[in-house]
């Protein structure tokens, strides 16, 4: 049985996956070095063996490590009509917590359901890349920009420090 990805990710692989798992075939030890949505790994036709997967994206591992322990409470969390003052402010107030990056780094059971909840939903709301990456934070441009060299569409505010 393969599963689907539970939230988009761009620049995911999840329309290829099926030619990704024809040309790599039952492999036992099946490595995902940019976990992502997972969708490659979740799409397997095989009786999974061994997987190993890896993201530097802490938000992305606090999702998983919080859906596979309080399922119930991310998706309390993430149930909100969208709509862009809730996503810049839920961004802006994500990419501030510095103790969930701290945290996650040195506490391999450590989770934050609402941080998941609220970063899933945006995952889902975002046009493009650049949700919740700390390289892109900041910016002092107003209304939306279609030109920034492939990171999507989305509008960017300054950093509260800087306003």
């Amino acid at each position: 049985m393969t599963l689907r990805a539970p939230f988009p990710w761009f620049g995911g692989k999840s329309r290829a996956a099926d030619l990704i798992w024809q040309r790599l075939g039952d492999v036992p030890n099946y490595v995902e070095p940019f976990a992502g949505s997972l969708a490659v790994m979740l799409a397997r036709p095989h009786a999974p063996r061994i997987e190993t997967v890896n993201d530097a994206d802490c938000y992305l591992a606090n999702f998983w490590r919080a859906v596979a322990a309080d399922p119930e409470a991310v998706a309390h969390h993430c149930d909100w009509p969208v709509n862009e003052a809730d996503l810049s402010a839920r961004h802006q107030w994500l990419v501030d917590r510095v103790e969930i990056r701290e945290r996650m780094a040195v506490d391999p059971e450590h989770f934050d359901a609402k941080i998941a909840g609220w970063w899933v939903w945006g995952v889902c709301a975002w046009i493009g890349s650049g949700w919740c990456d700390l390289s892109r934070v900041g910016g002092s441009t107003e209304g939306a920009d279609a030109s920034n060299a492939g990171q999507g569409v989305h509008r960017q505010r300054p950093h509260a420090g800087d306003a």
